[in-house]
């Protein structure tokens, strides 16, 4: 007889949406109930998402109750705030306890400070001070990322005592076991095995011939998002997290990379697009308003000095009413280069792509860039004005602003990432907003000036 393989296949999302919609405006919480069973935490936090606070808070109680710590872990942060504020001290201790170290500092920083008081009273004394030690750490941080449960061995230890270990940590529900970490008395990191060159080795040889010494390491204090560009450098899967004295103190896994990385990705498109810090799935629209209002008002006063540097060249314009023609050309090129440029290069910085020690080779190649564009842009012009005004000298002279403008777009848009990176300043800053901003004012300026002094 073939054998068979049993395999499960996800029924699509919208599906188990329509489901659990129906079921929940027909009040048939039964059948809720059993979806919910089927259903993978990771699933019901989706769904989650999308429903009003009272339908959330239901779903989440008909879920199944060994699931729910999961499911909170899923959540977005919005949700899981309004999710805790229902719940009793008690409860919330105990999902914590069901949570990996990592998950359950997430979940503390959320909690006010006497529920978080009340909560420790409530935690075991080794968890408690493991959760007080990690809540210490910048939540960006690799001290902030990681989780405490590892499995390690001494370095005078048999290949048949790291097994143990190993049996140790999976029985006490320790997951993702990669390696087994080898240190010394003094708990210092001396390197690393595998799982299967442990099983593959004879029980009796000791793990210090078999350990790796050229482990890829990251320091408490190591900003997570340089933590993100090691594990995409050298593909990790996970790696140890060590102290100022390189004491072996956690380790960070790969699945807590994947959400830095999409963490990093929506905050650098929230600066660059001007919304801030907003969430998706953000409900309060004084929230989002105050997410979106600051960047508006940056970008607001800095057009506002626009208006004031066209004001200066009143003159020339009411003289060359044609200059006035190309203004919003002018604002437009100017701001398209400078997002291009800045955007090229903040991503680069995020990715480890680009180098913030090599400022001038990156900015030189971003302004040959935009000169060689901005030569066929300015040639184009050229021809426009010629067979429009049939005049050279206004082509020459429109053709030339254009030209410079497009240059200092590319030279404010590829710099300013750098200086902020310089400053311990997010780099997306430099995008959005403040780019088109900054374009705009000194690009009309540039532009007036330029064309008035040659037409005048």
């Amino acid at each position: 007889m073939a054998e068979t393989t049993s395999q499960i296949q996800r029924p699509p999302l919208e599906d188990l949406q329509r489901a659990l919609s129906t079921y929940l405006d027909q009040e048939r919480f039964d059948q809720v109930r059993e979806l919910l069973v089927r259903m993978h935490p990771a699933e019901v936090a989706a769904l989650m998402t999308g429903l009003s606070a009272f339908e959330r808070n239901l779903v989440f109680d008909l879920s199944p109750a060994d699931e729910q710590h999961e499911v909170l872990i899923e959540l977005e942060e919005s949700d899981q705030e309004s999710l805790l504020e229902r719940l009793g001290d008690e409860r919330i201790a105990e999902i914590m306890l069901q949570l990996d170290s990592d998950d359950a500092t997430d979940l503390a920083a959320l909690l006010d400070e006497s529920t978080l008081k009340t909560v420790l009273e409530a935690t075991p004394t080794e968890d408690r001070e493991e959760l007080v030690q990690l809540l210490g750490y910048d939540e960006e941080s690799a001290g902030g990322l990681m989780a405490t449960e590892l499995v390690t061995a001494r370095d005078s230890d048999t290949v048949r005592e790291a097994v143990e270990a190993v049996r140790n940590a999976r029985r006490e529900g320790i997951e993702d076991i990669h390696y087994v970490y080898i240190v010394d008395a003094d708990e210092r990191l001396k390197g690393r095995i595998t799982l299967l060159d442990i099983m593959l080795a004879p029980r009796s040889q000791p793990v210090h011939e078999l350990y790796d010494e050229d482990t890829i390491v990251v320091s408490e204090k190591m900003d997570q998002e340089e933590v993100a560009q090691i594990f995409q450098r050298y593909d990790l899967i996970s790696a140890p997290v060590i102290d100022e004295d390189d004491k072996l103190i956690g380790r960070i896994t790969v699945d807590d990379i994947v959400d830095v990385i999409q963490d990093e990705a929506e905050e650098d498109i929230g600066l660059l697009t001007g919304t801030g810090e907003e969430e998706v799935s953000e409900r309060n629209l004084l929230v989002a308003t105050r997410a979106r209002l600051p960047w508006l008002v940056i970008a607001f006063v800095g057009e506002l000095f626009g208006a004031i540097v066209i004001s200066q060249f009143e003159e020339s314009l009411a003289n060359i009413i044609l200059i006035a023609f190309f203004i919003p050309v002018i604002i437009a090129v100017a701001g398209n280069i400078g997002i291009q440029s800045s955007t090229i290069v903040v991503r680069g910085l995020a990715t480890g792509e680009i180098l913030s020690d090599r400022i001038m080779k990156r900015v030189g190649r971003e302004v040959l860039v935009s000169a060689l564009n901005g030569i066929v842009l300015a040639g184009v012009l050229i021809g426009v004005v010629v067979v429009w005004q049939n005049s050279w000298l206004i082509a020459a002279a429109l053709s030339i602003s254009l030209f410079l403008v497009i240059l200092m777009a590319a030279l404010v848009g590829s710099l300013v990432p750098f200086m902020l990176k310089k400053l311990n300043l997010d780099p997306a800053m430099a995008s959005g907003p403040f780019i088109t901003m900054t374009n705009d004012v000194l690009g009309v300026a540039l532009y007036l000036f330029i064309t008035s002094s040659m037409l005048s």
